[in-house]
Protein backbone atom coordinates (compact mmCIF):
# COMPACT_ATOMS: atom_id res chain seq x y z
CA UNK A 1 0.00 0.00 0.00
CA UNK A 2 1.40 3.10 -0.97
CA UNK A 3 1.33 6.25 1.10
CA UNK A 4 -1.76 7.85 -1.01
CA UNK A 5 -4.08 4.58 -0.42
CA UNK A 6 -4.73 4.82 3.09
CA UNK A 7 -7.68 6.92 4.27
CA UNK A 8 -7.71 10.29 6.54
CA UNK A 9 -9.05 8.66 9.85
CA UNK A 10 -12.16 10.47 11.09
CA UNK A 11 -12.68 11.00 15.20
CA UNK A 12 -15.65 9.43 16.50
CA UNK A 13 -17.77 11.62 18.23
CA UNK A 14 -20.55 11.65 20.81
CA UNK A 15 -23.85 12.90 19.39
CA UNK A 16 -26.96 12.81 21.65
CA UNK A 17 -30.09 11.80 20.19
CA UNK A 18 -32.02 14.00 22.38
CA UNK A 19 -29.98 16.90 23.14
CA UNK A 20 -28.68 17.65 26.69
CA UNK A 21 -30.12 21.54 26.48
CA UNK A 22 -33.68 20.05 25.55
CA UNK A 23 -34.10 17.73 28.50
CA UNK A 24 -31.51 14.31 27.79
CA UNK A 25 -28.77 12.58 29.08
CA UNK A 26 -25.18 11.30 28.89
CA UNK A 27 -27.03 7.58 28.82
CA UNK A 28 -26.24 5.11 26.67
CA UNK A 29 -29.57 4.41 24.95
CA UNK A 30 -29.27 8.58 24.62
CA UNK A 31 -26.07 8.14 22.43
CA UNK A 32 -24.75 7.24 19.03
CA UNK A 33 -21.12 7.47 18.29
CA UNK A 34 -20.96 9.34 14.77
CA UNK A 35 -17.58 10.38 13.00
CA UNK A 36 -16.74 14.01 13.23
CA UNK A 37 -17.45 15.13 9.89
CA UNK A 38 -21.08 13.26 9.80
CA UNK A 39 -21.63 14.47 13.34
CA UNK A 40 -20.82 18.20 11.47
CA UNK A 41 -23.49 17.07 8.90
CA UNK A 42 -26.32 16.34 11.21
CA UNK A 43 -26.04 19.80 13.10
CA UNK A 44 -25.87 21.96 9.94
CA UNK A 45 -28.70 20.02 8.69
CA UNK A 46 -30.88 18.92 11.58
CA UNK A 47 -29.87 21.61 14.43
CA UNK A 48 -30.36 19.73 17.51
CA UNK A 49 -33.54 18.12 16.31
CA UNK A 50 -34.06 14.60 17.66
CA UNK A 51 -34.84 11.68 15.29
CA UNK A 52 -38.04 11.38 16.08
CA UNK A 53 -38.25 14.86 15.23
CA UNK A 54 -36.63 14.16 11.99
CA UNK A 55 -38.47 11.95 11.09
CA UNK A 56 -42.00 13.44 11.61
CA UNK A 57 -40.57 16.64 9.82
CA UNK A 58 -39.72 14.20 6.80
CA UNK A 59 -43.49 12.97 6.71
CA UNK A 60 -44.97 16.44 6.80
CA UNK A 61 -43.14 16.89 4.11
CA UNK A 62 -43.67 14.02 2.10
CA UNK A 63 -47.65 13.88 3.35
CA UNK A 64 -48.09 17.72 1.85
CA UNK A 65 -46.92 16.34 -1.62
CA UNK A 66 -49.72 13.79 -1.07
CA UNK A 67 -47.73 10.64 -2.03
CA UNK A 68 -48.73 9.22 1.51
CA UNK A 69 -50.91 9.51 5.21
CA UNK A 70 -48.10 7.53 6.88
CA UNK A 71 -47.80 8.27 10.17
CA UNK A 72 -45.35 8.33 12.91
CA UNK A 73 -46.81 7.59 16.78
CA UNK A 74 -44.33 8.76 20.07
CA UNK A 75 -44.21 6.02 22.04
Amino acid sequence: MGKNSKKKRKKLTRHHDHNTVRGGDNSPENIILLKSDKHDAWHLLFRNMSFLEIAKLLLRTHNFKHYSNLVIEEE
